[in-house]
Formats: structure tokens, C-alpha cells, sequence
């Protein structure tokens, strides 16, 4: 192969275990990658697409998407780069909370809580930061096809009532239920980034003001 673009040049060199050298006379015998079996050649569609594969080793590799339109390839390719994101930020941190929009509800009623004894322009922001948490539980829910203004307001009543804070959405039924019970769970650690971006927003408010 030549004229490859160096992304596609690192993947293949981690994929056969090859060392990328600068000039042909620099090229040692352990610099040639000897990890990958046959390399081939295969149209699909109207592009010539190249496959090394029965790697011994692999550090690398290419996920081929397919689709009918370029729209839909799009969709699909962001659909997967989500999913991929959310394996690798489990893996790097492992921890996982109630999901359902449960945890969100719960932070969006404590900050509500904490405004009401703010006075001034000082309980603006702790207002603007309850209502930001808020997207999460309003988009599971017309997802699942339930009405989004009773949903909401039933669940905002409860978690301001401090009933549970575990009640969220179930993103099969719809249904308001307890995500501990029905172990509904998401990623804790963008729960705890953002709530540390709006802490710090906070502050530089405070102190603007």
C-alpha cells in the first residue's frame, strides 16, 4: 500500500505490530511488522477498501459502517462514537448510579431548595443550574412515548416532597419507578463533572456579582 494517510498508517502498524521508520535505510528486521496474515484488496460498493486481518495481537482496528445514505451512515457513525465514548469513560471509572434521570432530579430539588434561601441575584444561578439538569429526565421521556409535562411535574413533586431519591423513569415502560429496585443505573462520573462545572460556575457569579 502507499499514500496512506497517517492515522490509517498508525492503526496498521499497531495492528501487524510494525514500527514506522522515516527512510527505507533506517528499516531494521524487528521494524517489520509480522503479526497480521494475509493482506487483501476487496471492492465494496464503488470504493477499494483494504483488509489485514488474523492479527495475532491487535492494538488496532477499523469498524466498517454500512448504510443506504450518507444521512444515515452519519447517524450511524455518531450513534457508535457515543457508544464507544460512554465503554471507555466505565472502564477508565467504573462506577456506576441510579440512572432514569433519578440522579438529575434529585440535584435539580436540592439546588431548587438551596435558592429558596438565597435572597437577591445571588439565587439566580443556583436556579439556572437546578433547571440544567433537567434535560435529561425530559428527553427519556417522550422517548418512551409518555406525556412529558405530567411525567415531569409528577416526578419534580416527588423528589421536591423528598419522597425518594431514587425515582426516575423507566426507559422500557415509561413508567415512574424505582430505578434502585428495577437497578436502572448510569454513569456517575458525568454526574460529578458537570455538577463541579456548575459549582465553579457558580462561584465566578458570585464573585462577578
Amino acid at each position: 500500500m502507499r499514500r496512506l494517510r497517517k492515522t490509517d498508517n498508525n492503526r496498521i502498524a499497531k495492528a501487524c505490530g510494525a514500527v514506522i521508520v522515516n527512510r527505507p535505510d533506517q528499516l531494521q528486521q524487528s521494524d517489520v511488522g509480522t503479526g497480521a496474515g494475509i493482506f487483501e484488496v476487496k471492492t465494496i460498493g464503488d470504493e477499494f477498501v483494504a483488509f489485514i486481518v488474523d492479527c495475532k495481537e491487535p492494538k488496532a482496528c477499523t469498524v466498517l459502517l454500512r448504510g443506504p445514505s450518507k444521512d444515515q451512515l452519519n447517524e450511524v457513525e455518531r450513534n457508535l462514537q457515543d457508544a464507544m465514548s460512554v465503554a471507555r469513560n466505565i472502564l477508565k471509572n467504573p462506577k456506576l448510579g441510579p440512572g432514569g434521570g433519578a440522579r438529575q432530579l434529585t440535584v435539580s430539588a436540592t439546588l431548587k431548595q438551596k435558592s429558596s434561601s438565597v435572597e437577591g441575584i445571588e439565587k439566580w444561578p443556583y436556579e439556572a443550574a437546578a433547571i440544567a439538569f433537567e434535560p435529561i429526565p425530559r428527553t427519556l421521556a417522550p422517548n418512551c412515548g409518555v406525556n412529558v409535562i405530567r411525567t415531569m411535574t409528577a416526578l419534580q413533586g416527588k423528589h421536591a416532597n423528598g419522597e425518594k431519591s431514587w425515582l426516575g423513569i423507566d426507559g422500557s415502560t415509561g413508567v415512574i419507578t424505582d430505578v434502585k429496585e428495577k437497578k436502572i443505573g448510569g454513569y456517575l462520573f458525568g454526574l460529578l463533572l458537570l455538577l463541579s462545572f456548575m459549582s465553579f460556575a457558580i462561584s465566578i457569579f458570585k464573585f462577578v456579582g
